[in-house]
């Protein structure tokens, strides 16, 4: 409850502070997008760095729930507003986002949209997978160990059964050397830790959810990647890697060059073009 208060206390921060904005002489000219969470921020903020753009997010981490009704509730006020959310399993089910301004990734999510990048995903895997000889391959095997979680995800956000995934580690039930991911530690583990979930599932369940899905590009979560990729970077270093390093690697190592051959830098240029608004310096 006190996390939910938290949420709502701080999307209403995010509004206020724009409305505020746009009733002074220097909010005239911004842009302001909305994202879900501060690596989103990080990520999207080199990408879209036109002079007047001005990014917020909640620093509590929002889902989409509340970004969509931030942009909805400012829209009434003024056109110079968008939102990115992650795409989480609209695409592999086929469905668009139908709110205004609302701009999807690519994949999953922004995680994922880097991920599927062969440029920065050759390049991370290069400093922190180094025995890896065929990097392609070696990413086609890390988003298939993780498939049973990601199946798990889906389930959860298509039936509302309210598992808790907060904070949920791998250690339990991840092998960074083998590329496995135990399947019955991983859903006693996630059943474990939900008291509140509305029905139990069986792995059956889950195997039966992904048996025919081949786009994990859009099925896999890019933290739950990120995870698996430093157990197995992990393995090949002394002091060992966390999937925040992972993160900011990947973060990095994705230019603007990259995002210009993706779907959402093509929508948010016909949007910036439309209204006669610079979201891109370079574009």
């Amino acid at each position: 409850m006190m996390s939910d208060l938290r949420s709502c206390v701080s999307e209403n921060d995010v509004a206020g502070s724009i409305r505020q904005q746009l009733s002074h002489p220097s909010g005239a000219d911004k842009v302001w997008i909305i994202v879900e969470g501060e690596t989103d921020q990080k990520l999207f903020s080199k990408l879209i760095d036109g002079p007047f753009v001005k990014f917020e997010f909640n620093p509590n981490g929002w889902g989409k729930i509340p970004l969509l009704k931030t942009v909805s509730e400012l829209l009434k006020k003024t056109d110079r507003i968008l939102g990115i959310r992650d795409a989480d399993f609209l695409h592999l089910e086929e469905k668009k986002e139908s709110a205004e301004n609302i701009f999807l990734t690519d994949f999953h999510d922004s995680e994922m949209m880097v991920i599927s990048c062969d440029n920065a995903f050759h390049a991370v895997a290069a400093e922190y997978a180094g025995k890896a000889k065929n990097t392609s391959a070696f990413r086609k095997k890390l988003l298939k160990s993780i498939a049973f979680i990601s199946g798990l995800r889906w389930i959860n956000d298509a039936e509302v059964v309210e598992l808790n995934f907060n904070g949920l580690g791998f250690g339990i039930f991840y092998d960074g050397k083998t590329i496995v991911l135990d399947e019955e530690k991983c859903l006693n583990e996630v059943m474990k830790r939900s008291p509140r979930k509305k029905k139990e599932i069986s792995e059956e369940d889950v195997r039966s959810k992904i048996k025919n899905v081949s786009d994990l590009l859009n099925l896999c979560n890019g933290h739950d990647f990120q995870k698996a990729f430093a157990f197995c970077a992990s393995c090949n270093s002394k002091k060992g890697v966390n999937d925040v390093e992972i993160g900011k690697a990947f973060r990095v190592a994705y230019r603007f060059e990259d995002f210009q051959k993706s779907d959402l830098y093509r929508q948010l240029k016909e949007w910036s073009d439309h209204q006669t608004t610079v979201l891109f310096k370079h574009a």
